[in-house]
This record gives structure tokens, C-alpha cells and sequence, in this order.
């Protein structure tokens, strides 16, 4: 990305980098209503509008927003806010009915975004569900403890419910949803997708979290060193290398906000060491210089980024910049004729391929 590019997603990240303690040069900033409003758009793709206002509100610069998109954002706060309060509301009484059971979880991504209070407010992370990670002998238990709430495992069409005892079959269990609450609860056995669980295994997990006492419950947090490796193989090996998805602003700004915040609690030659060990220290460097190269991260030392790793990182953003449908659809299709390739390598997912929900998804995944 070079330095007069003036790309959307290198003015998106201008204005983030207000809230992470870099104030925005001029030439990073929309000049104009038409580049503020692809801004917005971009931000909105991203689930990143949140962290724009607060970025703005940090720098003194709302105020220079046209006021229909200064309306449009603090909306989206708002909004996202009472949704998150209701999320920490449905957390604290879960959590303590895994306690009562002799079960502490793990929040993972967004929950322990804003559980621990990475932001200065749950307003600006948007979460999707609620990712839990429990030791897996104990899934059928708490299966059985939530249903006394009301909460459902949810499967698509023409898929059975699995079997709790021993369950393997992916990293983690059918969302649970109820109606007394909007959001799902994913009860995770693994981390990570079962490919990519050397990254981050659960008996690790566990080891090195940290106790939280919250709301009448005990729960835990990723370490600081497990909490950036698992925002890096989610975001970058599975999703993006893995998913041939595009590049999360969102997430890659949170990257950055963590190692900010956790600092020096960060073990980054435990991170060096687990992606170099595993064959993959390409992508580590890949993603951080994402991170260097849209919010000025600084890299820590001892971890080298050629230019061959800026060059990919550059393919990476031109890719955000320069959206074609065909393309995006090629893409997609490559990537679901992958899919179906493990499908069949597992016999006990090839029954996917039998429903009708999968070829619904399926062609749902191609609209571009």
C-alpha cells in the first residue's frame, strides 16, 4: 500500500489508528463527503463502525463527519451497546450455572473482548455469538443443564443432532439458542478448527487462563500470548488462507488493540516459536505485515518481515480495494469444491452432502 494511495480501506484504517494512540495525518482522512460515505460502507462490511466512532471521538474529529453519518454511527453504538449489555446479562447467568456444575469456561473472541474490557466500552465490538470453550467430558452435562433454561442445540434441515458423549465431529458443538435470548451460544471442545488445533489445544488453553471472578461467576480469559495466537490463525490461517476469505478490518485492528494493551504480558517468541514448529511462520509474518502496514505496528524483534511478506500483504489489501464480482465468485467456488473435498475425506460429515440446507447454503455462498 503505498503512502499517496488514497484506497478506502487505507482511509478506513487512518481513522482507526486514532484509537490506538496514532493521531491520523490529514492525507489519511476522507477528503470528502463521497470518501466518507465509502468509508462508512467499508467500515459497516467490516462490523467496524463501533470502532470508527470511537476512533473519531478519540481524535476530536466527529465533529468534522457530515451529519447525517455522525447520526448514522452513534445509532449503530447505541444499538450495538444495548445488544452487547443484553449479551453480558445471558454470559452472567450462564456462567454460573456451569459453576454449579464444577465447570470455569473459557470466553473466547468477542465474549472475552468485552468481558475483559478490551474496549472502553462493550459498544464498540460487535460480536455475532458467544463462544464458549469447555472441557468436552463435560458437553453432555451442560447440554442437559442449559436445556433447564431453555436453550436448543440448532441444526440445519435434514441434520440430526449429535451425540454430546464424545462428541469430535468439529471443534465445536451445534449453536445453542433460546428464546428468552437473541444471541447463540456456541459451546467450543477445541479452540480452533480441528485442522488448525495444534495452533492453540485445549488442555493449553485451560493451563495458562486466567480466573475471572464477574458478575456472581467464575470464569476465564485466554492469556494475553493465547489470546493474539487465536485472533491470528482464526482470522488470517482459517478464514482468510484457509476460508479464501477477505481480510477482516475488524479483526486485524483488534490484533493490534491487544498487543497494545497486553504489551509486555505478549510471549511473542512462544507466538514465533508455535508458527515456525508448525510450518506455517509465513503466515505469521503475512498477517503482521497486515498490521504494520494499515495501523503502523510496530513488529516485535526477533520476528522478520521480508518483502516478500509485505508483497503478499499488499495483494491482501488490493484485494479489499478492488472488489469484482466474478472474481469474488471464482473464489468462492474454489473454495466450496475444497470443502466438499474434506467432506469426503470425512465419513462423518459426507452425510452433509445428502441435505438439502447444504446446497441452499451452498448457493447462497455464490451471490456476490
Amino acid at each position: 500500500m503505498p503512502a499517496n494511495a488514497r484506497t478506502v480501506s487505507r482511509l478506513l484504517c487512518g481513522c482507526l489508528r486514532g484509537a490506538l494512540g496514532g493521531p491520523p495525518t490529514a492525507s489519511d482522512l476522507p477528503a470528502n463527503s463521497s470518501e466518507w460515505e465509502q468509508v462508512l460502507h467499508l467500515s459497516r462490511a467490516h462490523l467496524a463502525a463501533p470502532q470508527l466512532r470511537w476512533a473519531l471521538l478519540e481524535q476530536g474529529l466527529f465533529s468534522q463527519l457530515p451529519p447525517d453519518m455522525a447520526k448514522y454511527l452513534e445509532a449503530v453504538y447505541g444499538l450495538n451497546l444495548d445488544r452487547n449489555q443484553q449479551c453480558e446479562d445471558q454470559l452472567a447467568q450462564l456462567i454460573p450455572l456451569l459453576n454449579r456444575i464444577g465447570v470455569q469456561p473459557v470466553l473466547l473472541k468477542g465474549a472475552a473482548a468485552i468481558v475483559g474490557r478490551l474496549y472502553p466500552t462493550s459498544g464498540e465490538r460487535m460480536i455475532s455469538d458467544l463462544d464458549i470453550l469447555i472441557p468436552a467430558e463435560k458437553l453432555p452435562e451442560i447440554i442437559e443443564k442449559l436445556a433447564e433454561v431453555s436453550y436448543r442445540p440448532y441444526v440445519s434441515a435434514g441434520m440430526k443432532i449429535p451425540d454430546p458423549l464424545g462428541f469430535d465431529n468439529d471443534h465445536h458443538y451445534p449453536p445453542l439458542i433460546s428464546p428468552e435470548w437473541q444471541t447463540r451460544v456456541e459451546l467450543h471442545v477445541q479452540p480452533l478448527w480441528l485442522s488448525t488445533v495444534a495452533f492453540l489445544p485445549c488442555k493449553e488453553v485451560f493451563r495458562e487462563a486466567i480466573p475471572l471472578a464477574w458478575r456472581g461467576g467464575e470464569c476465564l480469559l485466554p492469556s494475553p500470548t493465547h489470546f493474539i495466537i487465536h485472533n491470528l490463525v482464526h482470522a488470517f490461517v482459517m478464514n482468510v488462507q484457509g476460508g479464501l476469505e477477505r481480510v477482516s478490518i475488524r479483526q486485524l485492528f483488534e490484533f493490534v488493540l491487544a498487543s497494545k494493551i497486553y504489551a509486555e504480558r505478549i510471549d511473542w517468541n512462544a507466538v514465533k516459536n508455535r508458527f515456525d514448529d508448525l510450518g506455517r511462520l509465513r503466515a505469521l509474518q503475512e498477517y503482521l505485515a497486515l498490521a504494520n502496514t494499515c495501523f503502523d505496528f510496530e513488529v516485535p524483534i526477533g520476528i522478520d518481515i521480508d518483502e516478500r511478506a509485505r508483497r503478499r500483504a499488499r495483494w491482501y489489501l488490493t484485494r479489499l480495494d478492488s472488489y469484482h464480482p466474478a472474481l469474488e465468485l471464482a473464489i468462492k467456488i474454489l473454495f466450496q469444491i475444497k470443502r466438499v473435498g474434506h467432506l469426503r475425506k470425512d465419513p462423518k460429515k459426507l452425510r452433509m452432502l445428502l441435505t438439502t440446507d447444504f446446497y441452499s447454503r451452498l448457493f447462497d455462498s455464490f451471490k456476490v
